[in-house]
């Protein structure tokens, strides 16, 4: 009997087993691959051991991507994560008007980063954007500053673009507190807890769990961001804003460098991997829900 469950278990499992090696696993284990030789559109992949890696981790541009993205990797997984959470403990009360708050702060999140990109760059535009007229209401004399053609402004500005906009993480804590059997948030009111008592108490521990899936999600989304990055700055002004992605896009593109792009690609993989490690390792402890109910 238990022979046959586990025949029927591999049958259901093997599908899904081929399609994550054809897709995932055997694209993975190709840039790998190609990353150790010389290869570009016009000749084919040459061993060249290590001398792409050498060639990447030598380059001060790329030292600065990898910069680049650990911070926003960094703020992504904090202020970003912080928002969404506060939000969602707000909604879960349901103030007057939280149904049309809830719907109007997931909007920016349905619109295509790619669109997002290019509506910043039009608003942020110091001789027609809305920026201009908001210095012009605000009475500041002067000329308006060019947020993302200045090296000093560009990566807050590009920051501000999406750290804001995190309903999606608020989307997955409302589902968790939906969860919560009422009866808990009875009892601490006629024990006379305050609203700040029993988010502290009891809300924040159940989300314990939710709170690292979110942070798992945001990292992994910073170390691959490029569509915002490239349709407002494209890396720029100098290598301000460049990240992990852009660095290997013009890598690939600018220089037809597949080899050197596909060593970028890896780090990326080694990266992603090992904060997605770090971070189950550190929300692993303890059960969120559990410790809640003790």
């Amino acid at each position: 009997m238990i022979r046959r469950k586990g025949v029927w278990i591999t049958l259901f499992i093997l599908p899904c087993m081929v399609l994550f090696a054809f897709v995932y696993a055997a694209p993975i284990v190709t840039v790998a691959a190609t990353s150790l030789t010389r290869y570009t559109a016009f000749e084919k992949p040459a061993f060249t051991g290590f001398a792409n890696f050498k060639t990447i981790f030598g380059d001060k541009d790329f030292l600065i991507s990898v910069k680049n993205t650990v911070v926003w990797v960094l703020l992504q997984t904090t202020l970003h994560v912080s928002v969404g959470l506060v939000m969602a403990l707000m909604l879960h009360r349901k103030p007057k008007g939280w149904k049309f708050t809830r719907t109007v702060y997931l909007i920016p999140n349905i619109i295509p980063t790619a669109a997002t990109g290019i509506m910043f760059t039009l608003l942020l535009n110091p001789t027609f954007g809305v920026i201009k007229d908001l210095f012009a209401f605000l009475g500041v004399s002067g000329p308006v500053p060019n947020l993302l053609g200045n090296s000093k402004y560009a990566f807050w500005a590009v920051t501000a673009t999406w750290i804001f906009y995190s309903a999606f993480n608020t989307v997955i804590f409302l589902a968790e507190l939906s969860a919560v059997n009422k009866d808990i948030y009875e009892a601490a009111a006629i024990d006379g807890a305050t609203p700040s008592q029993v988010d502290r108490h009891i809300n924040l521990p159940i989300l314990k769990n939710a709170v690292g899936t979110c942070v798992i999600l945001a990292s992994v989304a910073m170390v691959s961001q490029f569509d915002i990055i490239y349709m407002t700055t494209r890396g720029g002004p100098g290598t301000s804003t460049l990240n992990l992605p852009v660095y290997l896009y013009k890598a690939m593109l600018l220089e037809n460098n597949y080899g050197k792009a596909n060593a970028v690609g890896v780090v990326q993989i080694i990266l992603g991997v090992s904060l997605v490690l770090a971070i189950r390792r550190l929300f692993r402890s303890g059960d969120g829900r559990k410790t809640a109910l003790n």
